[in-house]
């Protein structure tokens, strides 16, 4: 398995607490345990951060660390016909006639697609919430250019995006949270 050590150092030699932990989860990415660990924490953060913006109203968690924008989509399961509000991060697209918000189905770098990208292949309509504002969308796949440059827009926002890409053997997917009244080019 190719291993890349993101903090330039030597880990185990270094003694920094912080460096050996970027190895050693770079070195389990794609395994099954980095699976289940990061799949695990994934849901925990995803159930907490859930529960702080019910009970605050949709005030808090906002943003993550560092300022990246958390973004709220609702798609329609492609199995139970129920609508599905899932936190993401995100960052603002505008081309042309085009204005929308831009999204990965990184996973946090699990070999698995999250269960929300099979949702928007299947039914494309939606919704995403910014900063408590609720918004009609089309979610469109995105590819080459245009995704690579959402893609490192993300990575800028949340550092973990370029290990993630950089670990995984999957292609990320990456969308466009399109909004309604915006056209295509």
């Amino acid at each position: 398995m190719h291993t890349v050590n993101v903090t330039g150092k030597t880990p185990i030699l270094s003694g920094s607490a912080r460096s050996v932990g970027s190895s050693l989860r770079v070195k389990l990415m794609g395994s099954r345990g980095y699976d289940l660990l990061w799949g695990t924490a994934l849901r925990a953060t995803t159930i907490s951060h859930r529960f702080l913006d019910r009970i605050s109203g949709g005030r808090l968690m906002r943003r993550f660390p560092g300022g990246a924008q958390v973004v709220w989509i609702s798609t329609l399961g492609r199995k139970s016909g129920q609508w599905r509000r899932t936190p993401l991060l995100g960052v603002p697209v505008e081309t042309g006639d085009v204005r929308g918000w831009g999204i990965a189905g990184s996973n946090a770098g699990q070999e698995k697609i999250p269960g929300w990208v099979f949702n928007v292949r299947e039914h494309s309509e939606g919704t995403i919430e910014i900063d408590g504002e609720i918004l009609p969308c089309t979610f469109t796949a995105v590819t080459g250019d245009s995704a690579r440059d959402i893609y490192e827009r993300l990575g800028n926002s949340w550092s973990s995006y370029r290990m993630y890409e950089r670990n995984i053997k999957r292609e990320i997917p990456v969308f466009v949270a399109q909004l309604a009244g915006t056209t295509t080019s």
